[in-house]
């Protein structure tokens, strides 16, 4: 029938139906488009279950506002709100603590093995040395005007102070070694800090319009992890979605701006000191690499050192004691007889410094094997053969040789307890990464279910469509005509 001969209750009932129907055809255009994005962020998470640092990332879809109607409020289909990383911040906050505890960990368990290959240290080492020199001189108290028992006890002595010396040389060697590494720790926190701060920037101007920057915030979330694992760091997320990083009480990072670290080298040794603005902060910082190599360097391997020096200290003084008060070969005799080591002054450095009198080590015949002076006397080489077997040192509680003992024993025993420290914080690492990679990570088969239901819902969306569209056709058909 013509147009204009349609009742008009009819045409109402046509438009009202319209209406109606082009309102369901929003819904579907939006469920169409929400399933269809929902695809494409499971689509994302399969394509990314092998990338590193990656966390998974989902759709939130929430309903849209209803529609007052004289029914009552009618749904308007689904809006998606954003799209977001799964993540849990107390697990993230967990492991970069356990990263901090096990990357300290693993800095000094691996200098201590360096340091149990020190001379000293080294059952051939030390212990050796020190017992081939007392039984030099219980050989030459066999025959004391043999020349070639001096000369051998003269090379005991040289070789005894050479193990000394390159077991001090290797200490050294061990702490600069942990000061070039602390130099390139610098550089790398510098390195990750400037990163986070343009990250920072980046994900500020991302999300200004209300969008979530995931790729940036898992990029910046790496660099967090690995910065952990050089340096104890305090941190907190701004309302304007940039992070605030600290250590020591120091900032390193604020939005954008970034505070550099610096290696600053001070006398006597050059060591350097790790300085924030104008604050050294190097004996504050508490975790991550950096904490253990200030830790080797500073501490560990010094006391080390102070023991070597002490031992060698109480060597020279006790050996050249006993020395002066004896008799050599020449004619007429040396009073009082030279000391055997040259002397040094206090402890520090003794290690380093020890050697035999230049004296001695060119005659053989100015050791003070005997005590008056007869042909054949041995009193003092037994007297100072026996310095090897008394308890002198340690408030008369060790011979030399427990004294080397203890020094050995102490560092296998900080090496023992390192490691262990070490599997246990690793362990636990292993256990958050777990558990954080069961939150964040991508699991292909939730990724497929997902799939199947985001496939469904879009199908269903588009099947609703298709009904609606002939709906349409059909009133359009029915009352158009």
């Amino acid at each position: 029938m013509a147009l204009s001969r349609i009742p008009s209750f009819l045409l109402r009932c046509r438009y009202d139906a319209m209406q109606t129907l082009f309102g369901n055809l929003e819904v579907g255009r939006k469920s169409l488009l929400a399933q269809q994005l929902a695809l494409q962020v499971t689509g994302n998470n399969i394509a990314n279950v092998n990338t590193p640092g990656y966390t998974r990332q989902r759709a939130v879809l929430a309903e849209s506002l209803a529609q007052d109607t004289p029914a009552g409020p009618i749904g308007t289909g689904v809006d998606v709100q954003t799209v977001e990383s799964v993540r849990d911040q107390f697990l993230e906050a967990r492991l970069g603590s356990v990263i901090q505890d096990s990357s300290r960990e693993d800095a000094v368990a691996g200098y201590l093995n360096q340091v149990q290959s020190v001379s000293a240290v080294s059952q051939a080492g030390l212990r050796d040395a020190l017992s081939r020199f007392f039984n030099s001189f219980s050989a030459l108290a066999t025959d004391a005007s043999s020349l070639p028992l001096r000369s051998s006890l003269i090379s005991a002595a040289q070789n005894l102070t050479t193990t000394f010396q390159n077991s001090a040389q290797q200490l050294t060697e061990i702490r600069e070694n942990a000061d070039a590494a602390i130099v390139d720790a610098v550089n790398q926190i510098n390195s990750l800090t400037a990163r986070i701060g343009s990250l920072n920037q980046q994900i500020t101007n991302t999300e200004f319009g209300g969008s979530h920057a995931n790729s940036l915030r898992d990029e910046r979330a790496e660099a967090l992890n690995q910065l952990a694992s050089f340096i104890d760091i305090h941190y907190y997320e701004a309302e304007d979605g940039t992070l605030s990083v600290s250590t020591a009480g120091q900032s390193l990072v604020t939005a954008n701006f970034v505070q550099a670290l610096r290696a600053q080298q001070t006398a006597p040794y050059g060591f350097s000191q790790i300085i924030a603005g104008q604050t050294d902060i190097t004996g504050s910082i508490q975790g991550g690499r950096l904490s253990g190599l200030v830790q080797v360097r500073d501490v560990i391997v010094p006391n080390y050192q102070a023991d070597l020096d002490t031992l060698a200290s109480n060597v020279i003084n006790q050996i050249n004691t006993v020395h002066t008060g004896g008799t050599d070969l020449q004619i007429p005799p040396t009073s009082p007889a030279l000391d055997f080591f040259n002397p040094v002054s206090g402890t520090a450095g003794a290690a380093r410094a020890i050697s035999v009198n230049a004296v001695i080590a060119g005659d053989a015949r100015y050791i003070a094997a005997g005590r008056s002076g007869a042909p054949g006397d041995n009193a003092n080489a037994l007297a100072l053969a026996d310095l090897g077997n008394q308890r002198i040192l340690a408030s008369g509680t060790q011979t030399f040789a427990d004294a080397i003992a203890s020094l050995q024993s102490r560092i296998g025993t900080d090496a023992q307890r390192a490691q262990s420290e070490l599997e246990t914080n690793n362990a636990i690492r292993t256990q958050l990464e777990n558990s954080r990679d069961a939150v964040s990570g991508v699991s292909l088969d939730e990724e497929a279910v997902d799939l199947i239901k985001f496939q469904r819902a879009y199908q269903a969306s588009a099947k609703y469509i298709s009904v609606i569209d002939q709906l349409m056709e059909y009133i359009v058909t029915t009352l158009g005509a």
